[in-house]
């Protein structure tokens, strides 16, 4: 649809272009053939405003010749679009001029040399115009369908990486669980029913969260609470676990099960290795637009346990794909402890 007809505002600059361009035409009329200003202005401004709709039929033009082959084909349709839509409309400027001559307007025989050519000129030239502005318009609104279509490819793409990292953690983490389970069964079956019991409360909560982009950091924080619960009957008084949620942070949207490799990676690779064990501490605070997540355990310096590095990867392609540059993931290592902390933006309510 021609931008004229579905936006008032393009409607009003029409209309002022093409009453802009009957005061031009008055002024030549007034200036080349002596015209009074009263007869100038009654020929220039409504033969102006008929002008508007024989150029509207530019933007059809630039349209169809756009999709034409070569680069002569769309330049010679246009130039006879617009000689012969000016001759047209020359052919009724001078029925017009006839009129108000016969008005006694004070504009003059409307036989007077030159009169046609005047106007044909005028014509063509204003076409011309009106075809170049639309022919700016167009290449502006295709450009903006192709930002558009990018935009929604990148965010296609973004979401099936998403979707495949998540199937990727999944069997992850069940292995783990699964191999925690398969450790005690053979020395307290009782508590390894317990923890069977608790993985599939978790899993039932997790497949629930599986079906949304994002959840709220403090849902997320409370799924990592199950399954530290889950370890706790494993490991008992080893591990203990510290939580320090700050309240402006909770409603703040994530990916789900963004935390989970980092605890399963506390739990593993940290408590596991020491005898006493120690204490995972989970903490969040907000800086200005951005929340930072911080996971921090304790290791043993001396302990030759080491990972595949899968869960960090994991989450920082999964940061990548839902933030782009907004995200990033930091590794602090010491001697005797472990922490890692992801930076996020603040984002308004969970999707």
């Amino acid at each position: 649809m021609h931008p004229a007809f579905r936006d008032r505002r393009w409607f009003g600059l029409h209309l002022a272009a093409w009453v802009a361009v009957g005061l031009v035409i008055a002024l030549v009329v007034r200036g080349a053939f002596g015209a009074s200003w009263p007869g100038a202005l009654l020929f220039g401004v409504p033969l102006g405003l008929t002008g508007g709709p024989v150029a509207l039929s530019a933007w059809y033009v630039i349209g169809s010749a756009g999709q034409a082959a070569g680069a002569v084909r769309p330049v010679v349709t246009v130039l006879v679009s617009a000689l012969v839509a000016s001759t047209l409309w020359a052919s009724l400027g001078q029925a017009w001029w006839h009129t108000l001559d016969q008005l006694d307007t004070g504009i003059g025989s409307p036989a007077r040399p030159g009169g046609v050519a005047v106007l044909v000129s005028l014509g063509v030239a204003g076409y011309l115009l009106a075809a170049a502005v639309y022919q700016l318009g167009q290449g502006a609104e295709a450009a903006s369908r192709a930002a558009r279509r990018a935009l929604e490819a990148e965010v296609a793409q973004r979401e099936a990486e998403l979707r495949a990292l998540r199937a990727q953690l999944d069997p992850h983490f069940l292995f783990n669980s699964l191999n925690s389970i398969a450790g005690l069964i053979p020395v307290e079956p009782a508590r390894a029913r317990e923890m069977a019991q608790r993985l599939g409360e978790f899993l039932r909560e997790s497949l629930q969260v599986g079906t949304v982009s994002r959840i709220a950091l403090a849902r997320e924080i409370a799924l990592v609470g199950q399954y530290l619960r889950i370890e706790q009957v494993r490991f008992g008084a080893r591990l203990a676990v510290t939580l320090d949620v700050a309240p402006d942070t909770v409603d703040v949207p994530v990916p789900p099960l963004l935390l989970q490799p980092l605890v399963e990676n506390a739990v593993r690779h940290g408590v596991a290795t020491r005898l006493d064990g120690g204490v995972v501490r989970l903490e969040t605070r907000r800086v200005g637009d951005r929340v930072i997540v911080t996971v921090t355990n304790p290791r043993d310096p001396d302990s030759r346990r080491g990972g595949t590095g899968f869960g960090l990867a994991n989450v920082r392609r999964r940061l990548d794909a839902a933030y782009g540059e907004g995200a990033a993931l930091a590794i602090e290592p010491s001697p005797e402890a472990f922490q890692v902390a992801i930076t996020l933006p603040a984002e308004e309510g969970p999707a």
